[in-house]
């Protein structure tokens, strides 16, 4: 049994209203005091010589544009995890979902979906670190508690070519189901290495039976050609809920070249079209909500923090001991490669990587062979959606067993 964590505090029914506290004065920074700030907090990495000439002579060999699925990049450049765990870091604050179904108004749910959504940006590794590629038919799981609720996830590669990550999230204690596919698709540009996160996710609570469609932004590698590594992200993002007629539209910014800051982000609450609030502030630190409806003989409002990442803890992450996972999931998956990554040992990570990719080719090889398709085990296709098979979409019964997602060490393939 892997450990608990349970926080007995009281669950009120029905919470009335999403209220936030005073926001303070913004800080300002010159881009030197910004930059030196980056490299101080982690986020952005030097390259000793060696590293960076590996690097770009991989760089050399590519196209402007051309996809990376296939590329074998450098293992110094890997983060020691899969990319089915990496897509948990949005559930980094889950906590932030917290009766949020029970509240009355339907502007007070979307503006704490938007919070937790946004909140799930605040974890980023130092420097650029790409995670593995998963395997064809891995699997992920992990489960966070808080106010003596669990949320548990289970992920599962169904696609190689092109790269498909299916992820299915319950806590229905609390009133929710997260469902969706992601599927990310590298490229090289001039100065950076880019990566699309293509495709949707979708929170649904329950006894409201509102569904708030989301996606997530560009993440772009900068300062490949220099040697200092630093990871940006941007693009426009989206949460939409139809039955309410509810829109959050977000605009992740990369630094101008002149002035302006890191990790910037603005937002605009609408219904029907209409903007009724505005999101600013950086995702990594500090975002402030400000109402947009004003009279206009009343004086502007003061903004108000919407979310501290400095002084947020981040919600307990539980996954099995690595022993006791089945062969095909993630952490025992890769764990000779992590190992080696961790000890610093390239030579040792790359033929580890490699043997996991040759019994990956191997096996396409075979079912070729066979005339055989791939069938993931825990996620269905239906109607062009994939779909995981136990999904339960019903109300909580307190009388019903826990909902645990069992993974065998048998394999359909």
């Amino acid at each position: 049994m892997d450990p608990l964590i349970v926080e007995n505090q009281p669950q009120p029914p029905q919470q009335q209203q999403e209220t936030f506290p005073p926001s303070p004065p913004p800080e300002s920074s010159s881009p030197l005091e910004q930059y030196s700030e980056e490299i101080k907090n982690g986020n952005a990495e030097v390259l000793e010589e060696e590293p960076r000439n590996l690097l770009l002579s991989v760089l050399s060999e590519i196209k402007i544009g051309m996809d990376l699925s296939t590329v074998p990049l450098p293992t110094f450049i890997l983060e020691s995890r899969s990319l089915l765990e990496k897509f948990t870091d949005f559930m980094v604050h889950c906590d932030q979902l917290h009766n949020v179904h029970t509240l009355i108004d339907p502007m007070d749910r979307m503006l704490a979906v938007s919070k937790w959504y946004l909140s799930g940006f605040s974890y980023t590794p130092k420097g650029v670190k790409k995670p593995y590629n998963p395997i064809l038919g891995e699997i992920f799981r992990a489960k966070w508690q808080y106010h003596d609720t669990t949320t548990q996830l289970i992920a599962e590669q169904v696609c190689h070519h092109p790269p498909i990550s299916c992820i299915y999230i319950s806590n229905r204690k609390d009133g929710y189901v997260v469902t969706g596919t992601i599927s990310p698709r590298g490229s090289y540009q001039i100065t950076s290495l880019v990566v699309h996160v293509e495709g949707t996710i979708t929170l649904r609570f329950i006894e409201t039976n509102e569904e708030y469609t989301f996606n997530f932004p560009s993440i772009y590698a900068r300062g490949i050609l220099f040697g200092t590594l630093m990871t940006e992200i941007a693009g426009k993002t989206s949460i939409n809920c139809s039955s309410t007629n509810l829109r959050a539209d977000f605009d992740f910014k990369t630094k101008p070249l002149f002035g302006g800051d890191y990790n910037e982000v603005s937002g605009k609450i609408k219904k029907k079209g209409e903007t009724l609030y505005n999101i600013s502030g950086k995702w990594d630190n500090r975002l402030d909500i400000t109402s947009a409806v004003q009279k206009k003989s009343s004086s502007p409002k003061n903004a108000q923090v919407l979310w501290d990442c400095k002084n947020a803890k981040k919600t307990p992450k539980f996954i099995k001991p690595i022993p006791e996972q089945a062969e095909n999931e993630s952490q025992r998956l890769w764990q000779f490669v992590s190992n080696a990554i961790t000890k610093r040992d390239q030579k040792e990570a790359t033929a580890e990587k490699i043997k996991l990719e040759n019994v990956q080719r191997q096996g396409v090889k075979k079912r070729k062979e066979k005339n055989i398709e791939w069938q993931p085990k825990h996620f269905i296709k239906v109607n062009d959606q994939w779909v995981y098979k136990n999904s339960n979409f019903t109300p909580y019964n307190p009388n019903e067993p826990p909902e645990i997602f069992n993974i065998d060490e048998e394999s359909n393939n």
